[in-house]
């Protein structure tokens, strides 16, 4: 019987224990991989450093919908791996954009690092997060940032060369910035009348409604306690707020918007809100608002619309653009006295239109003038 010498038992020994120890360095980086993707959204992905291969891949990852044939979804991340694994220099992308077909943008973040594992040698490990909804959010805020900027810079405008166009420039700008359906700016004048200067989100011919018929303060008033249901339910809207514009104390007008959804206002936008009616206040303190000169404004807003709506008219030549279009004021319910100083017409010469459109259509009234007209679709305002 033979015993083998005390220096290789140890070193049977020795290799012996190298072999434990591996193995439980080996079971202790899969535990740590495992404990790791449990407790962190962090996506994980192993490369080989020598043939790049892909070793290891648990998702979130960019572009891993297939978890069978994992790859690199882009040419960006491939190059970094090889750069990593060549260099063995740690990289971070503290944000980087991933499109997939038929699905929506991704945002993400990544650390490459070069490490020695006892599993795989020398590998590239890549830990990714999904920042989605944080690149989102910044994102909305910084265009909602944009358009406060605008806003301010649109109010900063006015009075400008043209009193309506400033204050239409205005109300473009703060329906998007308040995240409203609709914008209004009306100025009082001497008589206590709000005329319409400026709207945004309206039909052309709400715009004219509103233009054509000044309130009162006391209507305004009423308006707001008698609530949505009543004073905007023609408008199809849910809520409106109000705030009166001044200067040194004196009331010049108010800035309204509304939306057609139940959605209130947050916090935020009514602060900005009132912001705007003061910056907006101190901008027209030194403008006329005499009556007469507030109703040619408010005429002019109203006539800018019905321009729009009659360029776009595509009736055929039965009818001459003018007659067509006093025929679809009618139809709005306006007066021949308000359609003539819309117009700037003399309500006899409407009532000529009127008649030459009657006789061109083959009919004996306006009523049925109008009947013919929208079966025919022809509307050459909406």
């Amino acid at each position: 019987m033979t015993r083998s010498s005390p220096h290789k038992t140890s070193n049977r020994t020795n290799r012996a224990a190298g072999k434990r120890t591996s193995a439980y360095a080996h079971a202790t980086d899969l535990l740590l991989l495992e404990e790791l993707h449990a407790h962190l959204p962090v996506g994980l992905l192993v490369n080989d450093a020598d043939t790049l291969e892909v070793l290891h891949a648990n998702p979130p990852l960019p572009g891993f919908a297939d978890h069978n044939q994992p790859h690199l979804p882009t040419d960006e991340l491939a190059a970094l791996v090889a750069e990593v694994a060549a260099t063995g220099k740690p990289h971070h992308l503290p944000e980087f954009r991933h499109d997939t077909p038929e699905q929506e943008q991704s945002w993400w973040s990544a650390t490459l690092h070069r490490i020695e594992t006892d599993r795989w040698g020398p590998v590239v490990v890549m830990l990714a997060v999904d920042i989605t909804d944080r690149v989102r959010a910044r994102h909305l805020l910084e265009e909602r940032e944009r358009r406060n900027v605008t806003l301010q810079q649109k109010i900063a405008a006015v009075p400008g060369h043209n009193l309506v166009s400033s204050l239409q420039h205005v109300a473009d700008a703060l329906v998007p910035a308040l995240q409203a359906d609709v914008g209004t700016l009306r100025l009082l004048d001497a008589d206590a009348k709000l005329h319409l200067v400026a709207a945004s989100g309206l039909r052309p011919a709400e715009i004219r409604r509103l233009a054509l018929d000044p309130i009162t303060t006391r209507q305004l008033e009423s308006m707001i306690e008698s609530g949505p249901p009543t004073a905007l339910g023609s408008l199809g809207l849910h809520w409106v707020e109000v705030r009166w514009l001044g200067a040194q104390d004196k009331r010049i007008g108010i800035l309204s918007i509304g939306a057609r959804s139940k959605r209130r206002p947050p916090e935020n936008d009514l602060t900005l809100l009132d912001a705007a009616a003061a910056q907006l206040g101190n901008a027209l303190e030194k403008i006329e608002r005499s009556p007469k000169f507030l109703r040619s404004r408010s005429l002019e807003v109203a006539r800018v619309n019905a321009n729009v709506g009659e360029a776009a008219q595509t009736r055929s030549a039965d009818l001459r653009p003018r007659e067509l279009a006093i025929l679809r004021l009618y139809d709005e319910g306006l007066r021949t006295d308000q359609i003539a100083e819309l117009l700037v017409l003399s309500p006899h010469t409407v009532r000529t239109h009127v008649r030459n459109a009657r006789r061109h259509l083959g009919v004996s009234s306006r009523a049925e003038a109008l009947d013919l007209l929208k079966a025919a679709d022809a509307d050459p305002f909406m």
